[in-house]
């Protein structure tokens, strides 16, 4: 009784599967359908009961066939080899390459924090860029590039540029590397000295807790500020870091707030804020050193750079080997902006004459005829190019802040620009693929070629043509390619198919 009751259990699940399986089938061959199904494993479960061979492991092989019947149903209905020709054409055309790798950048750009990041280089870190100065001196040359400036000497000269009529609030500054104990190791980051007015000035409100004011020159000499980015990947976002002590430069130092995410002045990696105590003496590089002020009334940065320059000859400070500069902070941002732009396009200017240079000398394949042909032949290159360039160039930028993220537990201070040292040998390898897949493809419907065949005999360069053909599946033509790029007496071939082939290939 035990065996039967199995056998008649194995049965009505068949049936339960192939009677739901056979709504896919057309409704004039459902029945019959139904019927031959349910025959062929009524005749299976009885043999396998008769012999005793119903075991568990059988009884897996027919729920497996059973489950089977929903493709086998499903192909009745639509017709199997329409389907894969129709899979094919779509695979292959070249609208629906494009369309694939634009969701390609279109996930790599939301799965990533480039737009949070984007959205922090285009914003400005302070609320007028227009009206906001930054001073520093610029040298030229190896003396200006590596003279130093005593801390006294810098806030001599903010005393005196603080005189001029032309700006309010001129406060100085000084940065440099430092050293942040942080639980388990020690983080190399780059710290900045600044005077108390130093983001009342700036108009900069913070993310959390407070920055500085003039008391603190004497209740809390030892505060800083930290910057968003150091909070957010070293410190977790804790909001009860402000008021705790950290160690910075083997100093203890007590947080007291958090800037916005969107501030990177001066210098993107400055990571800890704090003041300069007029009676700690330090020298520092001349172009770390500056101020920043706020124009008055109607005056610029060129007539405001006219005065301190001859405020600061006036009291006998004279740099040979540097000039006082003065730029509002949307000049700096947008030629920091510029700077970038044209690294990014400088790459990709030298990954195209990589390519360029190694085609000029394999060759570049046989073109298709005419105006019209060939522009939309280059048109699709040049848009399938500049798609694989934006991935390559997301690719490398979420790849270096991911490994410095990784091995530092933060994002390095230039990882953006180790990002453009990443996106050239990336960009030249895109870009190599995408003129060789160029040219796998058919000059008239640029769909890529199927059916490799190789023709002629391995080595026989000299008196016998030896490479592989390639067909299109809409019967346009055949290319050959040579096994032997470099050999002079055979090239690149495209033979055009006409109307007597399309016997030969099915209607799609």
């Amino acid at each position: 009784m035990w065996f039967e009751d199995r056998l008649r259990a194995t049965l009505w699940r068949c049936r339960a599967i192939v009677w739901s399986a056979s709504w896919l089938v057309p409704p004039a061959k459902r029945d019959p359908w139904r019927s031959e199904q349910d025959r062929r494993f009524f005749h299976w479960c009885h043999f396998l009961a008769e012999s005793g061979q119903l075991t568990p492991q059988n009884r897996l092989a027919i729920a497996r066939a059973c489950w089977a019947t929903f493709p086998l149903a499903f192909w009745l209905r639509f017709d199997r080899d329409h389907f894969r020709a129709g899979s094919r054409r779509f695979r292959g055309s070249p609208i629906t390459f494009l369309s694939t790798l634009v969701l390609i950048v279109l996930s790599l750009v939301l799965s990533t924090g480039i737009i949070k990041a984007a959205r922090a280089l285009f914003s400005s870190p302070v609320p007028q860029p227009a009206r906001t100065v930054l001073l520093y001196l610029d040298g030229d040359g190896i003396n200006g590039k590596f003279s130093r400036t005593r801390s006294d000497t810098l806030l001599d000269l903010a005393s005196i540029w603080s005189q001029s009529k032309l700006a309010k609030g001129l406060t100085p500054f000084s940065w440099g590397p430092g050293n942040l104990l942080l639980q388990n190791r020690d983080l190399a980051v780059a710290t900045a000295r600044v005077g108390p007015d130093f983001f009342i000035t700036l108009d900069v409100k913070p993310a959390l807790g407070r920055t500085f004011n003039r008391s603190d020159m004497k209740d809390c000499r030892d505060c800083v500020v930290l910057s968003y980015p150091v909070w957010q990947h070293e410190f977790h976002e804790d909001p009860r870091l402000v008021g705790r002590a950290i160690e910075l430069n083997g100093t203890s130092r007590t947080v007291i707030g958090v800037l916005p995410a969107n501030f990177r002045l001066i210098s993107p990696g400055i990571a800890v804020w704090g003041l300069i105590d007029p009676s700690v003496l330090f020298t520092n590089f001349q172009r770390r050193v500056g101020a920043v002020a706020q124009l008055e009334g109607n005056s610029t940065a060129a007539t405001f750079e006219r005065d301190l320059s001859d405020r600061t000859e006036s009291a006998g400070y004279v740099h040979p080997s540097s000039q006082l500069t003065v730029t509002t902070v949307a000049d700096h941002l947008r030629h920091n902006l510029w700077n970038a732009i044209w690294f990014v396009l400088f790459a990709t200017a030298c990954a195209v004459f990589v390519v360029v240079l190694r085609r000029s000398i394999t060759g570049f394949g046989h073109l298709p005829e005419g105006l019209a042909p060939r522009t939309v032949w280059f048109g699709f290159l040049a848009v399938k190019s500049a798609l694989l360039l934006s991935i390559v160039a997301l690719c490398a930028w979420c790849v270096v802040h991911w490994v410095s993220a990784w091995l530092l537990g933060s994002t390095y201070p230039l990882a953006d620009e180790y990002s453009i040292w990443l996106f050239l040998p990336l960009a030249i390898i895109a870009l190599s693929w995408s003129m060789r897949d160029q040219q796998s493809r058919c000059r008239t419907c640029l769909r890529r070629l199927e059916l490799p065949v190789e023709i002629g005999r391995t080595g026989s360069v000299l008196l016998n043509w030896a490479g592989t053909e390639m067909v299109c599946s809409e019967g346009h033509g055949v290319l050959y390619v040579p096994e032997s790029a470099a050999n002079s007496l055979d090239q690149n071939r495209w033979n055009r198919l006409d109307e007597s082939w399309s016997n030969l290939f099915r209607e799609q």
